[in-house]
């Protein structure tokens, strides 16, 4: 129930918001600003300014065109979007996605959908050469772009919004930033990752577990480290805190020194978990005596020699490409499905 305090709130917000529309101090190419851009710009919630812009469109002043986005009335032609070609692109890393694309795109093809792929490992994840593609791709008018590949920094994010308003569908396959709630995206759950890995660490008799998160600063670090710690005090499973966060041989080396025995090492990848396999060896510890390693995903390029988590990377494929191609889905859709983690037991925990 709405109190008189919430609705003058409101109507002081709706005034705000009209007065700043008509003198276009919000306004680019007849259009306005997303809800989730709205609702910090005002401090309040997306619901508000749904309202908000609910109410203007009654009254003539806004109109909402699906798939586009919100206009002043009779500015619509100001920004009108090309017709969309029948292009996909892709930005991908040198792994498992990578390969699935490839084995699937054939059917795609079949249906008269082309392909234009950029790996961005030979560039190390450039923001520089991720826009340059990102251009080509407005230039070209594709119909969606599907990214697992963004910078650490996330710098492209008002480019992705840009591209959403003309009308191409922006396809996330791994998280970028911390909240995609407002994004489109089909993604590894890394959070259940983390979670299953601390279960099969306890049920495998070991005491405590640390995490080791390489180099990375992307989001889905901290989500692993989050799965850990929801399900470790309930285990229980002591979780030891100051690993490093470095792929340095005697960092890892010292950390190693100071855990105790029957400790697990959850590592970010492949590459961390051999590294870390290696340096416990030569500080004379057994594996699955003294400690235990599993990682969350195998690196790319390196296929994991010690136990790892795994996602059904077809479906997550197929699915972001089945929404790429249809015409009654709109890029303003926020979608955000999460596939569980998979376990491959390699006798390493």
């Amino acid at each position: 129930i709405e109190t008189n305090r919430t609705k003058m709130v409101q109507q002081k917000l709706v005034k705000t918001f009209q007065k700043e529309i008509e003198s276009g101090a919000i306004v680019e190419n007849g259009q306005i600003p997303t809800f989730r851009d709205l609702s910090r710009r005002y401090s309040c919630s997306v619901t508000t300014v749904k309202r908000m812009v609910d109410d203007l469109a009654r009254l003539g002043l806004l109109r909402v065109i699906r798939g586009r986005g919100t206009f002043v009335a009779g500015q619509e032609k100001e920004a009108v979007a090309p017709e969309r070609s029948q292009l996909i692109g892709a930005i991908i890393l040198d792994d498992q996605f990578l390969d699935t694309l490839e084995q699937c795109k054939d059917d795609f093809l079949g249906q008269g959908w082309m392909f234009s792929i950029y790996r961005s490992t030979p560039d190390a994840q450039s923001p520089e050469r991720e826009r340059s593609f990102l251009r080509k791709a407005q230039e070209l008018a594709f119909s969606a772009i599907v990214i697992e590949a963004s910078p650490i920094a996330p710098v492209n994010t008002d480019f992705f919004r840009r591209m959403r308003s003309d009308g191409m569908k922006v396809i996330h396959l791994s998280p970028y930033i911390d909240d995609m709630s407002a994004e489109c995206a089909f993604l590894p759950d890394f959070r259940s990752a983390g979670l299953l890995a601390a279960v099969k660490a306890a049920l495998a008799g070991y005491e405590s577990i640390t995490f080791f998160p390489a180099d990375s600063r992307a989001p889905f670090s901290r989500l692993v480290d989050a799965g850990i710690r929801q399900i470790a005090g309930e285990i229980p499973l002591a979780v030891l805190e100051n690993a490093p966060a470095t792929r340095d041989p005697e960092a890892v080396r010292a950390f190693l020194r100071t855990v105790p025995r029957r400790t697990a090492v959850v590592c970010l990848d492949s590459e961390m978990g051999s590294c870390t396999i290696r340096c416990a060896q030569e500080e004379g510890m057994e594996i699955r005596k003294d400690f235990g390693v599993v990682s969350i995903m195998e690196s790319p390029g390196d296929k994991s020699t010690h136990s790892f988590m795994t996602f059904d990377f077809e479906k997550i494929t197929r699915d972001a490409l089945n929404f790429a191609i249809d015409r009654n889905r709109s890029p303003f859709e926020a979608v955000c499905h999460c596939y569980p983690a998979h376990f491959c037991d390699l006798n390493t925990l």
